[in-house]
C-alpha cells in the first residue's frame, strides 16, 4: 500500500485556481468601492458648490446689492484647453453658453469654500438654475461618463433605491 503525503496534481490545480478567483474577485470589489468613492467625492463637492454659491447670491439680494456672479462666461473661455473636451462633448448646448459661468480656484475661494478644482478641471455653475457642471466628467462604471450634479445625482440615488431594496428583499427572504 503507498502511502500519500501531501496534495495530488489536479488538487493543487483546483487550489490555485480558488485563490486566484478569489483574488481576482476582491481586487474587483476594492476598485468598485473605491470609484463610488471618487463618485461620492465629486458630488459633495459639486453640492458644496451649489449651495455655497446659492449663498453667495441670495446674500447680495437680501443686502440690496446688485448681484455680480462669481466666474467668467463660458461663453469668454472658450480657447481654455481644459475646456475643450466638455464643449466637444456637447453637454452644454452652445446656446446656452452664456448661461454657464467657469469657476476658477480664486472664484471658489471668493465664495468661501475651502475645496479646488481638480486638477485639469473646472467647475461650471448656472446662476438661473443652480445646475453644476465639472469639466472633467464623473465615470460610472459602464463607462458612462456624467457632467452635470442632476446626471450624477439621479444615477447615484437609482443605485442606492436598488441597494435598499435588495436588502429590504433579502432580509424578507431570510426571516
Amino acid at each position: 500500500m503507498k502511502n500519500e503525503k501531501g496534495m495530488g496534481l489536479i488538487q493543487m490545480i483546483i487550489f490555485v485556481v480558488l485563490i486566484v478567483l478569489i483574488v481576482a474577485m476582491l481586487v474587483y470589489f476594492i476598485r468598485m468601492q473605491y470609484n463610488r468613492a471618487q463618485i461620492e467625492t465629486i458630488k459633495t463637492d459639486m453640492l458644496q458648490v451649489q449651495w455655497k454659491l446659492k449663498d453667495y447670491v441670495d446674500t447680495q439680494t437680501v443686502n440690496g446689492e446688485d448681484i455680480k456672479y462669481l466666474g467668467t462666461k463660458l461663453s469668454e473661455s472658450i480657447q481654455d484647453p481644459v475646456l475643450a473636451d466638455l464643449i466637444s462633448s456637447n453637454v452644454i448646448p452652445e446656446n446656452e453658453y452664456e448661461k454657464y459661468y467657469v469657476l476658477k480656484d480664486s472664484d471658489l475661494s471668493a465664495a468661501g469654500l475651502g475645496i479646488t478644482n481638480y486638477e485639469e478641471s473646472y467647475f461650471l455653475i448656472n446662476y438661473e438654475t443652480y445646475e453644476i457642471i465639472v469639466s472633467k466628467g464623473c465615470k460610472f462604471a459602464d463607462d458612462d461618463v456624467l457632467y452635470k450634479l442632476s446626471d450624477i445625482q439621479n444615477r447615484t440615488d437609482g443605485q442606492e433605491e436598488n441597494t435598499i431594496i435588495n436588502q429590504v428583499t433579502n432580509e424578507t427572504v431570510n426571516e
